[in-house]
């Protein structure tokens, strides 16, 4: 098992204790998010969704205005239907497409209110930010206290 493995096991156990259940993988693009993720999955049972699959056609035919209205009611219902512990969200990065009009963080930090949720962050943490790296671009975010960084590579 490796390092990060452990390391995310650890952390979900903390959430078990009653902490806050949002977990942030966080590592470059191609440092191996990705393949921890379908470790874990493949060693606990826990579910791993793409987050493409949260953006479904009730959500794509909304108007834009009211997508993030309704984005934490849509996804919400994605992951009870999945009926797992852990929940593990690859690719979040889809989520900060323009055109979905979302706010991304706060929507993981909402779902995971009622999920335990493990996010594959692409990007890494920098000067007490939280850096995302997307289709070339940086964008920065302050990194608060109900969300737990799990960095890689």
């Amino acid at each position: 098992m490796s390092v990060t493995v452990q390391r995310v096991l650890e952390s979900v156990r903390e959430v078990e204790a009653g902490g806050e259940c949002l977990r942030l993988l966080v590592g470059r693009p191609g440092s191996g998010k990705s393949k921890v993720m379908r470790e874990l999955a493949s060693m606990r049972g826990w579910e791993y969704i793409d987050a493409q699959n949260l953006i479904t056609e009730e959500f794509m035919d909304l108007v834009p205005k009211a997508r993030p209205l309704e984005a934490l009611r849509i996804m919400s219902k994605i992951m009870e239907e999945l009926n797992a512990r852990v929940i593990l969200l690859d690719r979040v990065q889809m989520l900060f497409a323009p055109v979905l009009n979302l706010e991304p963080l706060d929507l993981l930090r909402q779902l995971s209110k009622q999920y335990t949720l493990v996010a594959a962050w692409p990007g890494n943490c920098e000067g007490g930010k939280l850096c995302l790296m997307f289709n070339g671009h940086t964008k920065y975010y302050d990194i608060v206290e109900n969300y737990k960084i799990i960095q890689i590579g």
